[in-house]
């Protein structure tokens, strides 16, 4: 019972525990797995399902890493999906007194998918054409379709935020609920229908935390200049990577979030840290010393 061991522990020690909730991704194993509860073989319709028809549990390791695919993703289209996550969260947050719920993998992958037969009925009824049939439509009318399309399936991802919000609200009204989320906006709504930042506006959010991990410290001052820009930064935490970099520079990302007017900062992962000893105390220094190179957005 890791919650059950963790939480009186960190509450003593004045930490908070947000529960993780990893939604769309469910398997990312070599093998399927056997148990007949897991929700891959008790809702194999739930699947995503690729343009050639296959379900993603189909794909071989190997091509997952052709395609740059982290696993198996459920499809957001089906309703059952969004009330299969949002109870789990629900049952979470009525068993153990967590101070927080966030949200992991809640994006397609980076792979076209929502050829299951449920995703397309429903698109073919909103907009009269089913999505397998697009390329036999004049070409203005397959962009304006693929518009649609990229547009229902955004969706689909915000309904599933929105019902675990509406979840939240119903049992412990309050509870704050953030997510992961990638980086780049334009990538994560046009490749992933990720639409976080909407999430944000709209108030379906509480938090973003963005997944700033690429390693180049030009990238990830981009980034964070854009975002404090388009969106601000109360409610935007960005997320340093630790693994892919050397200290002093995962240092100067994040006096640029700071010197961005960023609150809170986040460092992936603290197993990168902890591994190894005198990691926590050399960042510290890192942070701590004057640099007169130091890049200041």
């Amino acid at each position: 019972d890791p919650l059950g061991e963790l939480l009186p522990l960190a509450h003593a020690a004045g930490l908070e525990v947000h529960a993780w909730v990893n939604c769309c991704l469910v398997w990312s194993g070599p093998h399927r797995p056997r148990d007949p509860r897991h929700v891959l073989n008790a809702h194999p319709e739930w699947i995503a399902r690729m343009a050639d028809g296959r379900s993603m549990t189909r794909l071989t390791p190997r091509q997952r890493e052709r395609f740059r695919v982290e696993g198996v993703f459920l499809s957001p289209t089906n309703p059952g999906v969004r009330r299969w996550l949002a109870r789990i969260v629900q049952e979470i947050i009525r068993r153990y007194p967590v101070d927080g719920v966030q949200l992991d993998y809640i994006r397609q992958p980076g792979i076209a998918i929502g050829f299951d037969p449920t995703s397309r009925a429903r698109f073919a009824l909103e907009q009269g054409v089913d999505p397998l049939m697009f390329s036999r439509r004049p070409r203005a009318e397959r962009a304006r379709l693929e518009s649609l399309w990229a547009a229902f399936q955004q969706d689909q991802v915000t309904a599933i935020v929105r019902e675990v919000r509406d979840s939240l609200t119903v049992t412990r009204p309050g509870l704050p609920l953030s997510a992961a989320v990638l980086a780049d906006t334009s990538v994560a709504s046009s490749s992933n229908r990720q639409a976080w930042s909407r999430w944000v506006r709209d108030g379906l959010l509480d938090r973003a935390f963005l997944m700033c991990y690429a390693p180049a410290l030009e990238t990830v001052l981009s980034q964070l200049t854009a975002m404090s820009g388009q969106i601000g930064v109360d409610r935007l935490v960005p997320g340093i990577a630790m693994y892919n970099t050397s200290l002093s520079t995962a240092a100067t990302k994040i006096k640029a979030a700071r010197a961005l007017g960023f609150p809170t900062i986040a460092l992936y992962s603290y197993d990168s840290l902890y591994e190894r000893p005198g990691q926590w105390e050399r960042l510290g220094a890192f942070l701590t010393e004057h640099d007169p190179s130091e890049v200041h957005p």
